[in-house]
């Protein structure tokens, strides 16, 4: 049975995204998009990445240049 992970809501304002949540045990990233709520499903994303994520002040340009494209996605 696969493990349904607890999004939490990004306290940003962003065109892009609209919720992310992480699950440190399984160093796993879910991001849901803004546009067409498709949900984007990436592994082995370290802790740090999702810190630096969430903190960030441009979070747009942050998933784009070091989530997207960086880990593999299911």
């Amino acid at each position: 049975m696969e493990k349904k992970m607890r999004m939490m809501y990004v306290n940003f304002f962003s065109a892009l995204i609209e919720a992310a949540g992480y699950d440190a045990q399984c160093a796993l990233l879910e991001v849901k998009l803004a546009a067409d709520g498709r949900v984007c499903r990436y592994r082995e994303v370290p802790e740090d990445i999702w810190y630096r994520f969430r903190e960030n002040e441009s979070p747009d340009a942050y998933y784009r240049r070091h989530i997207c494209g960086c880990f593999p996605e299911d």
